[in-house]
């Protein structure tokens, strides 16, 4: 009997009831005595039994998997946001089935293919971790009936609010990189800096032009001059090559340098810190620096990062509690503040050394 799988007629028989009593039981159904329930559990443990999935699936009409679609998977904040949608699904007894899409390479047709496989598996529900705007644009356009929720940032081309409210099926959740933005530029104008250099991310991730639309309207509410480089990419090695090309380019580099310099993620702020270094400037005694993303290292780093320091675990919570409402019928609306029909989670700013008052120069 080594290996054999333990069927459901074998658990009714050492049990003493019948196979239809053993279903209710691993369906949860009220329908059982505590006395029986507790009995067939009791088999169950002891054999080893495992219902098969496709046969609870007949049984309940449900088959309890999530389709989480996600691209960025190379970046820390959705790997960390994705286990926690993972971890939270298996808390609530629900089954993920991850297709990983290259946000460099995307395409309509690699979406829609995935999209239809995960629709024929009898998924219930569908969470996107879109952070480009051609897989927002997909995603919302996708024709699909069951609950969808995305994880996206507020800013971009794409009608996150026209979407909505043609659909109580879409729910849109994101980080507020707006407001993470303005508590940076709150922090330095109280810092007494006038003057700053930010580093744009890739134009096509919509974090990324959050970010930078952000930046360039909160520095300028708080008189900061702004001179923004767009890197094109979240690499610290990008981010390095231009800082490099632009202190290069300065005539005066000692004096002609802003007094901070802000990034659109941690990588680019570790790059820029190198570059700083081989030219001979220190943070924060010449030039404050901020990051964005607290990712883990950062507080080791040499100064210790400034950075806003968004909760993707939570943001993941979040989109599995959303999900889990819609699934029961509930509503997609989101006791969260809205920016363009984004759910928004804060973001705050962890001050550590690597800002400082500006030197006179």
């Amino acid at each position: 009997m080594a290996g054999k799988r333990v069927s459901i007629f074998e658990v009714a028989k050492a049990a003493g009831v019948s196979h239809q009593t053993v279903s209710r039981v691993i369906n949860h159904s009220p329908n059982v005595s505590p006395a029986t329930r507790a009995k067939v559990q009791a088999a169950i443990d002891r054999m080893g039994y495992r219902p098969s999935s496709a046969a609870r699936a007949l049984a309940t009409q449900r088959t309890r998997t999530i389709a989480l679609i996600a691209g960025g998977v190379s970046y820390f904040g959705p790997l960390a946001t994705i286990a926690s949608i993972e971890g939270m699904a298996r808390k609530h007894d629900l089954y993920v089935s991850i297709s990983i899409l290259n946000d460099h390479e995307y395409t309509q047709d690699a979406f829609e293919q995935v999209a239809d496989a995960c629709l024929e598996q009898g998924v219930e529900a569908f969470v996107f971790v879109a952070p480009t705007e051609p897989m927002v644009q997909a995603a919302l356009g996708a024709r699909i009936k069951v609950p969808r929720v995305l994880l996206t940032s507020s800013h971009g081309d794409a009608d996150i609010e026209s979407a909505i409210a043609k659909s109580h099926n879409i729910a849109c959740l994101g980080i507020d990189q707006w407001g993470a933005m303005r508590t940076i530029a709150k922090h330095l104008s109280a810092l007494g800096h006038t003057n700053a250099l930010y580093l744009a991310g890739p134009f096509d991730w919509r974090d990324a032009t959050t970010r930078r639309d952000a930046w360039e309207h909160e520095s300028k509410a708080e008189g900061i001059e702004s001179t923004v480089i767009n890197v094109d990419s979240w690499s610290g090695e990008d981010a390095y090559q231009r800082m490099i090309a632009y202190l290069n380019a300065l005539a005066d580099p000692k004096a002609d340098l802003p007094t901070a310099i802000v990034t659109a993620n941690d990588m680019q702020a570790l790059g820029v810190r190198r570059a700083l270094y081989d030219r001979g400037f220190y943070v924060p005694r010449d030039v404050s620096l901020v990051g964005f993303d607290d990712m883990p290292g950062v507080d080791n780093a040499i100064p210790p990062l400034t950075t806003i320091s968004p909760d993707f675990p939570n943001l993941g919570v979040v989109a599995m509690g959303t999900v889990l409402s819609m699934m029961g019928g509930g509503e997609s609306t989101l006791d969260l503040p809205l920016r363009h029909g984004v759910g928004v989670i804060g973001a705050p700013l962890v001050v550590r050394e690597s800002t400082a008052a500006p030197a006179v120069r």
